[in-house]
C-alpha cells in the first residue's frame, strides 16, 4: 500500500516537473527553427533554396555536394541564385589499436569542411565556419572489406557534415534576415 502511494506521488512530481519545463521553455523565448506554418520556417526555407552549391573536390566532396543539394534545394538547382556556397574538404585517416605486429584493427576518418556563404551580387562573405566530423571503422583481413568500410565511413562523415552545414546556414538566415 505504501509503495503504491509512493509511486503515485513520484509520478505526480515527474508530471509537474515536465509541465514546469514546458512553461519555462516557452517563457524564455524558445522558438523551433523549423516549426510548420511559422514565418520563420518559410523564410529560412526560402533563403536556403536560393543557394548555389559549388562543386567540391574528390568523390567525398561530390557526395557531400549531392547531400547538401537534397537538403538545401530539394526542388532543384535555383535558376537565379542569390548566394553561393563554397566548401573545401580536408580528410585524414589514422590507424588506431595498433597490435604488436604493427598492424591496426581500427581506423578513424576525420573530415574538416571549411565553408563560406557568399552573396553573389556583392561578393561579400556572409557566413563562414568549419565543421568537423569523425567516424571509425574496423580493419579486418579482407582488403575489399576494408575499402568498403572506409568508403562507408566517408559517406557517414559527409552526411554528418551536410546536416551541420544546413543547421548553421538555417541559423544564420534566422538571425540575420528576419
Amino acid at each position: 500500500m505504501y509503495q503504491i502511494k509512493l509511486s503515485t506521488l513520484s509520478f505526480k512530481i515527474i508530471r509537474l516537473a515536465v509541465f514546469l519545463n514546458l512553461i519555462m521553455a516557452t517563457g524564455c523565448g524558445f522558438q523551433p527553427l523549423y516549426s510548420h506554418g511559422s514565418d520563420n520556417s518559410s523564410h529560412v526555407l526560402n533563403q536556403l533554396s536560393r543557394i548555389q552549391i559549388n562543386p567540391i573536390e574528390n568523390r567525398t566532396g561530390q557526395i557531400l555536394r549531392n547531400l547538401l543539394q537534397d537538403k538545401l534545394t530539394p526542388l532543384g538547382v535555383p535558376s537565379s541564385p542569390t548566394y553561393k556556397l563554397t566548401i573545401s574538404l580536408k580528410e585524414t585517416r589514422s590507424d588506431m589499436a595498433i597490435l604488436r605486429d604493427s598492424t591496426s584493427t581500427f581506423a578513424k576518418v576525420k573530415m574538416d569542411a571549411k565553408y563560406q556563404l557568399i552573396n553573389i551580387e556583392t561578393k561579400n562573405v556572409l557566413d563562414s565556419g568549419t565543421v568537423t566530423s569523425t567516424t571509425v571503422f574496423n580493419i579486418v583481413s579482407s582488403e575489399y572489406a576494408n575499402l568498403s568500410a572506409q568508403k562507408d565511413a566517408r559517406r557517414r562523415t559527409a552526411r554528418i557534415i551536410s546536416d551541420s552545414v544546413r543547421e548553421r546556414l538555417a541559423l544564420f538566415f534566422l538571425k540575420n534576415y528576419k
